[in-house]
């Protein structure tokens, strides 16, 4: 009897017992009211944010430092054929190196010269902006129509053509923007149109990022097997932020080609064309 009592009594404590750990253990995890914006203070606070700080300084010193001695922008590709008026249609492959600063209104300047390397025409062609980390592609037309010391119907073909590249002074501007943040192009490919040209067709879509500008150029380059450029064509098209706009471009006594890809970037209204 007395034994009976004492094993109920111990599983009685030992219940109690339980209970106790329990609420032990409900109390150890349990969190304060308040406690998740105590961690998310400590994590703002902490080696993320600190980092954060770091990283933004780094920038700043990087704009800085740029500004006052930026890279030069490069042509890393290049390619242009001739028509029989002689004119020149090219299409140059632009590299901006820096990281925070943009080039505004850099220049491109294309000498044709003959073989005998006499320069037949130099011409600077002003372009709108290069921003950082990006790659840009322009394709224009250059050169003269004919020999002013010949007739009218004699076409003058450079042997060679010459491109380069640089920024005015004063004119880089920081910036945390990259080309590749603003444009998703969709191309929808070529065909023959009944005059005879290439009709390369599509659309293109400018971002928020666009900043308000109105208008865009799309470039179709056309490349060699290698893919090298060998020239390219161009169109103006307007855009608005978010909304694809059609593109419809003519490539007209194209050469051939192996294959062409297309590029979209900003163009203001004022802008050389």
């Amino acid at each position: 009897m007395t034994m009976k009592m004492s094993q109920i009594g111990w599983v009685a404590l030992s219940g109690l017992f339980a209970v106790s750990l329990a609420g032990c253990a409900a109390a150890t995890v349990q969190a304060p009211a308040g406690s998740e914006q105590v961690v998310e203070q400590a994590e703002n606070e902490g080696p993320a944010a600190e980092q954060a700080t770091v990283d933004e300084q780094v920038d700043a010193a990087t704009a800085e430092q740029e500004a006052a001695a930026p890279a030069e922008l490069q042509i890393v590709d290049s390619g242009w054929f001739v028509a029989d008026n002689g004119m020149v249609d090219f299409a140059v492959e632009v590299q901006n190196p820096n990281h925070a600063v943009e080039s505004i209104d850099p220049v491109i300047e294309v000498v044709g010269k003959d073989d005998a390397g006499n320069v037949i025409f130099d011409e600077s062609i002003q372009t709108p902006g290069v921003l950082p980390d990006s790659t840009y592609y322009y394709s224009y037309v250059a050169g003269a129509t004919a020999n002013g010391a010949g007739s009218a119907e004699e076409a003058v073909k450079p042997a060679t053509v010459e491109f380069s590249i640089s920024t005015p002074e004063g004119s880089w501007q920081a910036t945390d923007e990259k080309l590749s943040d603003v444009y998703t192009v969709q191309d929808n490919g070529v065909a023959d149109s009944d005059f005879g040209a290439k009709e390369f067709t599509g659309t293109v879509t400018a971002s928020e990022a666009l900043d308000g500008a109105t208008q865009s150029r799309v470039d179709v380059v056309l490349l060699d097997g290698n893919g090298k450029i060998e020239g390219g064509y161009f169109k103006i098209v307007d855009t608005q932020p978010g909304q694809a706009a059609n593109y419809d471009i003519f490539a007209i006594d194209a050469l051939d080609y192996a294959s062409y890809a297309v590029y979209a970037s900003p163009w203001a209204e004022d802008a050389a064309e």
